[in-house]
């Protein structure tokens, strides 16, 4: 069978030792799944990759070794992003708290980051029409999805399927209230219901590493 077609799902290139390096998974439409790290290539079925995921999220959950934490549970794109985190991590816990409460990162007139409560987010502003400020923030979504399309996806998974979905939980720092993943579903719970109470987990590291040092709040 010909193939169609290659998307890369991921990719990176770093140094070891002052030596260039490159990774990447790429989708063979119609053939297989593809690991490349440097000249060396891996071939799975699409069973098999799923399986290989599994298998090392497993392994992630084994080496954090937190009572609590578990990679099954995490949102695959934050994990990622806040793998470098993990080996500091001492404890997990599970509170419950009022969604409102939630604090998140917002910008001034002067485009200095002041941290303010949910409903001042710019998820809130776009679920409730004003896209502006959601539209221009960067951050990661899947391939061929905007972030209008996001939004909407995840407003309409928490309508429909309630919160949390497969146990993924929205997740705040040591004693900060400051949201770190987990704004969009937040965002959505408060929309349908801004007096919802949820459970969120709280990373608790040692010496209360990843605090956002000497925050500006405006909790009007």
């Amino acid at each position: 069978m010909s193939n169609p077609g290659v998307i890369q799902l991921f990719g990176f290139n770093y140094k070891i030792n002052d030596v260039s390096h490159s990774f990447r998974v790429e989708d063979n439409i119609g053939e297989a799944i593809h690991f490349h790290f440097d000249n060396f290539r891996l071939d799975l079925t699409v069973k098999e990759f799923r399986a290989f995921a599994d298998d090392m999220l497993d392994a992630i959950t084994a080496a954090v070794n937190v009572e609590g934490f578990d990679a099954r549970k995490q949102d695959l794109e934050s994990l990622f992003r806040h793998a470098n985190q993990l080996s500091f991590l001492r404890e997990v816990r599970i509170e419950y708290m009022p969604v409102k409460n939630i604090i998140v990162d917002t910008l001034d007139k002067s485009g200095n980051v002041v941290y303010k409560y949910l409903k001042h987010s710019r998820v809130v502003k776009a679920l409730r029409g004003d896209y502006a400020e959601n539209d221009v923030h960067y951050q990661q979504n899947l391939i061929g999805q905007n972030n209008l399309q996001r939004l909407f996806s995840i407003f309409e998974s928490v309508r429909k399927n309630g919160y949390p979905l497969n146990g993924e939980l929205i997740t705040l720092y040591n004693n900060q209230n400051i949201i770190h993943d987990g704004q969009h579903r937040a965002a959505s719970i408060y929309v349908l219901n801004p007096e919802a109470v949820v459970p969120i987990q709280r990373w608790i590291f040692y010496n209360n590493a990843f605090s956002v040092p000497n925050p500006v709040f405006d909790l009007s």
